[in-house]
């Protein structure tokens, strides 16, 4: 059995960040993640200046500026014809050391944050998934499956869900979907 202070569910951005974040409080973070490798492509493109600002805080913001491209402005268009353009290069001036949509794909972003966390002593088990995990007193067990069918037991003070909308630790806990994935345009464009 092993043991540590947080076992986090997925290594994904909000995963990985977390594990940041935690270790450099001096707290002993596992991480897991069924998947075999990080993404390949994009889901998200977008850092706005609140995950900056806890970048700055994690000591990971320059580095995360440097790789990204500051977005100037959106340009909308229909049908050919140009109908609107939202000036977004200081949006948040005199709010924010991080005024500007910084635009860093996630793949990218999650091949940095794994870097950063690999160079701090953190690694990533894949593919390793949580099929269960049950209270014992002040701990949680979790047993974990292994890519080559061995099972596990992680033993932590505590279990972070942060593996994605099919979230097992969510499921486990009936807590819900924390989304929806369904449209919400209601209208075509015109």
């Amino acid at each position: 059995m092993s043991d540590t202070d947080v076992l986090i569910a997925g290594a994904g951005p909000t995963g990985l960040v977390l594990a940041f974040w935690l270790q450099r409080l001096g707290v002993r973070v596992r991480i897991v993640d069924k998947v075999a490798e990080p993404g390949t492509t994009s889901r998200a493109l977008v850092l706005h200046a609140r995950t900056m600002e806890l970048y700055r805080q994690i000591g990971i913001a320059e580095g995360v500026v440097g790789q990204g491209l500051r977005f100037a402005a959106v340009n909308l268009w229909v049908r050919g014809s140009k109908r609107a353009r939202i000036a977004l290069g200081d949006i948040g001036a005199g709010v924010s050391a991080y005024p500007y949509v910084l635009i860093f794909p996630q793949d990218q972003h999650e091949r940095f944050l794994i870097e950063r966390l690999r160079e701090n002593g953190v690694r990533i088990d894949r593919p390793t998934e949580v099929v269960s995990f049950e209270e014992r007193g002040d701990r949680v067990a979790v047993k974990l499956k292994h890519s080559n069918g061995s099972d596990e037991t992680c033993e932590a003070a505590f279990l972070a869900g942060c593996d994605g909308a099919r979230s097992v630790v969510r499921e486990s806990l009936h807590a819900g979907s924390i989304c929806s994935t369904s449209p919400t345009w209601k209208r075509p464009v015109r």
